[in-house]
């Protein structure tokens, strides 16, 4: 369990640096300094949630968007007019190579 715990926390932690320096990207909630659950929030500007979760999905991308039960935070982060967040689990079956789609998927929405 250390072992997958690791490796989900590496690649989620990949993901985060390098989703953060995409044009328009804003990533929401702690880095990877320490140790936290793989799962990544990001905003697009001028892109809905719901609008890029479909899009990635069609590239055969799965991602979810919304709240996740956290309505008060998203509120007080001023993202519930806009659709909250589009949130990346990482398990152990993800591999760098997904998550390369996955950030080419991302600028991809910006073009």
């Amino acid at each position: 369990m250390t072992a997958i715990a690791e490796y989900e926390h590496g690649v989620a932690k990949r993901y985060f640096e390098e989703v953060k320096k995409l044009p328009g990207v804003t990533v929401w909630g702690p880095n990877f300094d320490v140790h936290r659950v793989p799962t990544v929030s990001i905003t697009i500007d001028d892109i809905d949630p719901a609008d890029a979760a479909r899009q990635l999905g069609k590239a055969g991308l799965c991602l979810w968007d919304g709240n996740f039960y956290a309505a008060k935070a998203i509120e007080v982060l001023g993202l519930k007019e806009s659709g909250g967040v589009l949130r990346t689990g990482i398990s152990l079956y993800n591999t760098d190579e997904e998550i390369d789609r996955l950030l080419e998927g991302i600028a991809g929405l910006r073009k």
